[in-house]
């Protein structure tokens, strides 16, 4: 089991890592995912002893590792910059991390084989890396870090360089894989699918702090807060400002900017008793996701809320249509074929069980599930 406690890193006056506790299991797959400069890598170089922290330490199955040499850690890492032995060949590179723990040729030789298969570059084992691509490069340094057992795999941005459809492809094999190690895994990333794709656990990181650890699941239905909200998911959230009406009882949201053809929102029972037992916040905002929401050519049932065609991106299988509501722009996933055009008046489904309600930026409510729906799906 792998844990920082009250972890913080400075650097002079900056903070690269501030107050970070996380608890990562044994055999677990845990993703760090942000934005550039979120202290992603920081946080990997202070788990693998590269950097110690300022403040906290760093246990591995309950044992402090501060001030513990990287090489007695029993961790392998992928660096970002690939980190390959210049003058040796593919072969010698992978081969590297085994003769120093003295196996046998012949186990080198078919651990070297077999990590070479699963990362397609068995044709590269003669190469020296100054005549590989930098995808090629990338699943060197990947198999390199694989191919010895360790309790912690630390893997930083080790499939960002590879083309799409290949990435693709490792995306599966990096899991499963890891899964035969049953090691920790700790992968750093800043690309949404494979966060979601690779994980058992996410931990979004932002400009040193934790915005939010848990599954997918969570992340993705339940954020912590608007940052979340806007990063877990692809096309991004859309968000609304709105004011609080209280009368009549309950109560309902107002979008902003929508006084011609005011757009009412209704509130679930508990997202009103927040709003009127608490102060209420300085700002709220309707969060919704461009797949919980759907369109009509027409006023329907709970399609009430107006809005004005912006603009149409087909995709094949689906359209991504951005509509104007009121003074906000907003993403709508749609069947593809709607015939719809810049200008036309559709009609949206903003209801309790299409959005997330936001408050000074913390999440206030999320959207409610049908009974019969379990929790997750």
């Amino acid at each position: 089991m792998l844990e920082l406690r009250s972890v913080t890193k400075k650097y002079g006056r900056k903070t690269a890592v501030q107050d970070m506790t996380i608890e990562c299991q044994t055999n677990e797959f845990v993703v760090i995912f942000g934005p550039a400069g979120a202290g992603k890598s920081t946080t990997l170089n202070l788990i693998a002893g590269i950097t110690e922290p300022t403040v906290g330490g760093v246990y591995v199955n309950g044992h402090l590792m501060n001030g513990v040499p990287p090489e007695h850690r029993n961790m392998s890492m992928v660096f970002e910059n690939y980190a390959l032995y210049s003058h040796l060949s593919v072969f010698d590179n992978l081969a590297f991390p085994l003769r120093a723990r003295r196996l046998s040729q012949t186990d080198i030789q078919h651990k070297v084989r077999e990590i070479a298969e699963i990362l397609q570059i068995t044709q590269l084992l003669e190469r020296r890396p100054g005549f590989l691509s930098g995808g090629q490069r990338q699943r060197v340094a990947l198999g390199r870090a694989l191919i010895r057992d360790a309790d912690v795999y630390l893997l930083d941005e080790p499939i960002s360089h590879l083309d799409a459809k290949l990435r693709h492809r490792m995306r599966g094999e990096l899991k499963a894989l890891c899964q035969r190690k049953q090691a920790t895994v700790v992968h750093v990333t800043h690309d949404y699918r494979e966060a979601m794709s690779l994980s058992q656990r996410i931990v979004v990181l932002n400009k040193g702090h934790v915005m939010q650890f848990g599954t997918p699941q969570e992340v993705y239905h339940t954020p912590a807060n608007e940052f979340v909200a806007s990063f877990v998911g692809e096309p991004p959230m859309s968000f609304l400002d709105a004011h609080f009406v209280a009368e009549p009882t309950p109560g309902h949201l107002v979008v902003t900017g929508t006084e011609a053809q005011p757009v009412h929102v209704i509130l679930s029972e508990s997202a009103a008793q927040i709003l009127r037992e608490r102060p209420l916040p300085k700002l709220l905002r309707i969060g919704v996701r461009a797949t919980d929401v759907s369109i009509r050519t027409t006023p329907q049932d709970e399609h009430n809320s107006p809005a004005e065609v912006y603009v149409v991106e087909t995709l094949g299988h689906r359209d991504i249509v951005t509509v104007k509501v009121g003074l906000h722009l907003v993403k709508v996933a749609a069947p593809s074929g709607m015939g719809l055009n810049v200008k036309d008046t559709v009609w949206l489904n903003l209801t309790p069980r299409t959005y997330h309600l936001f408050g000074d930026e913390a999440a206030i409510a999320h959207p409610v599930r049908d009974a019969h729906v379990p929790e997750g799906v």
